[in-house]
């Protein structure tokens, strides 16, 4: 997937989590996020294998053995993943990014890249 650059605040490219630690939480669903992308003071893109629709109210939970953390936010887009080599990197049927109420605080558990 290929959007035009939009934002202006600078992301930082995220590192490896173990499987099943960052979750989406979407209508009473726990849906596992494939792979972290970058975070920014305004939000965080990630690849997963579902389809959410643009501004569906969501959370997403971080969990490990010292910390759980739930932040809020909404889809500010979602879409098909392509399967260029920039994506191999990042599997999962869809990219999405998410526009957070308090992003630095997901921000601080996160490995970054």
């Amino acid at each position: 997937m290929n959007l035009p650059e939009k934002r202006i605040l600078t992301r930082i490219p995220l590192g490896e989590v173990p499987r099943g630690a960052v979750m989406l939480v979407w209508r009473g669903q726990r849906i596992m996020i494939e792979s972290l992308r970058d975070i920014s003071n305004s939000g965080i893109s990630f690849s997963l294998n579902e389809q959410v629709g643009v501004s569906e109210r969501i959370s997403i939970e971080y969990n490990d053995s010292n910390v759980r953390l739930e932040v809020f936010g909404r889809v500010a887009w979602c879409g098909k993943s392509q399967s260029a080599a920039s994506e191999k990197q990042h599997p999962g049927a869809f990219l999405m990014g998410v526009e957070l109420m308090s992003p630095m605080m997901l921000f601080a558990v996160l490995p970054k890249g």
